[in-house]
Protein backbone atom coordinates (compact mmCIF):
# COMPACT_ATOMS: atom_id res chain seq x y z
CA UNK A 1 0.00 0.00 0.00
CA UNK A 2 1.16 3.33 -1.08
CA UNK A 3 -0.12 6.96 -0.74
CA UNK A 4 0.18 9.01 -3.86
CA UNK A 5 -0.05 12.92 -3.27
CA UNK A 6 -0.25 14.29 -6.72
CA UNK A 7 -3.06 12.75 -8.36
CA UNK A 8 -6.04 13.58 -10.99
CA UNK A 9 -9.29 12.44 -11.10
CA UNK A 10 -10.30 11.66 -14.77
CA UNK A 11 -14.32 11.55 -15.09
CA UNK A 12 -16.09 10.23 -18.09
CA UNK A 13 -20.07 10.45 -19.13
CA UNK A 14 -20.34 7.87 -21.22
CA UNK A 15 -22.64 6.07 -23.93
CA UNK A 16 -24.00 3.03 -21.91
CA UNK A 17 -21.71 0.08 -22.69
CA UNK A 18 -18.49 1.70 -23.60
CA UNK A 19 -16.65 1.70 -19.87
CA UNK A 20 -15.55 -1.72 -19.60
CA UNK A 21 -13.97 -1.81 -23.00
CA UNK A 22 -12.22 1.65 -22.16
CA UNK A 23 -10.94 0.05 -18.53
CA UNK A 24 -9.86 -2.93 -20.32
CA UNK A 25 -7.93 -0.62 -23.08
CA UNK A 26 -6.50 1.39 -19.99
CA UNK A 27 -4.93 -1.72 -18.19
CA UNK A 28 -4.04 -3.43 -21.43
CA UNK A 29 -2.56 -0.36 -23.33
CA UNK A 30 -1.58 2.09 -20.45
CA UNK A 31 -0.69 -0.32 -17.51
CA UNK A 32 -3.71 2.04 -15.65
CA UNK A 33 -5.56 -0.22 -13.12
CA UNK A 34 -7.30 2.25 -11.01
CA UNK A 35 -10.48 2.92 -13.24
CA UNK A 36 -13.79 2.14 -11.97
CA UNK A 37 -17.47 2.04 -14.11
CA UNK A 38 -20.35 2.69 -12.88
CA UNK A 39 -23.91 2.73 -14.70
CA UNK A 40 -26.56 5.38 -14.27
CA UNK A 41 -28.71 7.83 -16.45
CA UNK A 42 -28.13 11.04 -17.92
CA UNK A 43 -29.25 13.38 -20.68
CA UNK A 44 -27.42 13.79 -24.60
CA UNK A 45 -25.36 10.71 -23.88
CA UNK A 46 -27.01 8.44 -26.35
CA UNK A 47 -28.07 8.32 -30.09
CA UNK A 48 -29.03 11.87 -31.82
CA UNK A 49 -32.44 12.56 -31.18
CA UNK A 50 -32.89 11.88 -27.98
CA UNK A 51 -31.90 14.86 -26.69
CA UNK A 52 -34.56 15.58 -23.25
CA UNK A 53 -34.89 11.74 -22.86
CA UNK A 54 -32.98 9.77 -20.53
CA UNK A 55 -30.66 7.64 -21.53
CA UNK A 56 -28.55 4.96 -19.24
CA UNK A 57 -24.73 5.72 -19.55
CA UNK A 58 -21.60 4.79 -18.14
CA UNK A 59 -19.60 6.82 -15.77
CA UNK A 60 -16.01 5.88 -16.01
CA UNK A 61 -13.55 7.24 -12.92
CA UNK A 62 -9.94 6.88 -12.47
CA UNK A 63 -7.09 8.63 -10.87
CA UNK A 64 -4.09 8.83 -12.32
CA UNK A 65 -0.08 10.66 -11.64
CA UNK A 66 -0.55 13.99 -11.90
CA UNK A 67 2.19 13.80 -14.58
CA UNK A 68 0.58 11.14 -16.40
CA UNK A 69 -2.63 13.30 -16.43
CA UNK A 70 -3.08 14.73 -19.26
CA UNK A 71 -1.29 11.59 -21.56
CA UNK A 72 -4.31 9.45 -20.07
CA UNK A 73 -7.31 12.13 -20.54
CA UNK A 74 -6.00 12.27 -24.36
CA UNK A 75 -5.86 8.57 -24.75
CA UNK A 76 -9.75 7.75 -23.32
CA UNK A 77 -10.64 11.09 -25.00
CA UNK A 78 -9.66 9.25 -28.83
CA UNK A 79 -10.01 5.62 -27.91
CA UNK A 80 -13.44 6.01 -26.24
CA UNK A 81 -14.72 7.93 -28.37
CA UNK A 82 -15.13 11.27 -27.09
CA UNK A 83 -13.97 13.40 -29.74
CA UNK A 84 -16.90 12.55 -31.81
CA UNK A 85 -20.45 13.85 -31.94
CA UNK A 86 -22.48 12.70 -28.81
CA UNK A 87 -19.44 10.56 -27.66
CA UNK A 88 -19.61 11.99 -23.75
CA UNK A 89 -18.31 14.68 -21.83
CA UNK A 90 -15.45 14.01 -19.20
CA UNK A 91 -13.14 16.36 -17.19
CA UNK A 92 -10.23 15.60 -14.80
CA UNK A 93 -9.75 17.54 -11.32
CA UNK A 94 -7.37 17.25 -8.30
CA UNK A 95 -7.99 15.06 -5.66
CA UNK A 96 -6.84 14.92 -2.13
CA UNK A 97 -4.15 12.52 -1.64
CA UNK A 98 -5.13 8.73 -1.97
CA UNK A 99 -4.25 5.20 -1.42
CA UNK A 100 -2.52 3.19 -3.90
CA UNK A 101 -3.42 -0.50 -4.19
CA UNK A 102 -2.06 -3.21 -6.87
CA UNK A 103 -3.52 -6.50 -7.42
CA UNK A 104 -1.20 -9.19 -8.26
CA UNK A 105 -0.48 -10.16 -11.85
CA UNK A 106 -1.70 -13.34 -12.47
CA UNK A 107 -0.80 -15.38 -15.29
CA UNK A 108 -3.15 -16.81 -18.00
CA UNK A 109 -3.84 -20.26 -17.78
CA UNK A 110 -2.14 -21.77 -21.01
CA UNK A 111 -4.68 -23.91 -23.10
CA UNK A 112 -2.82 -26.98 -23.64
Amino acid sequence: MKIATKTKLITCILPQGSGIDLVERLSREQGISSANVSAGRGRGAGPVGSIGAWDEIDMLTVTVPVERADEIFDFIFHVGGLDQPRGGIMFQQAVSPVTEFNLPHIEEPHAD
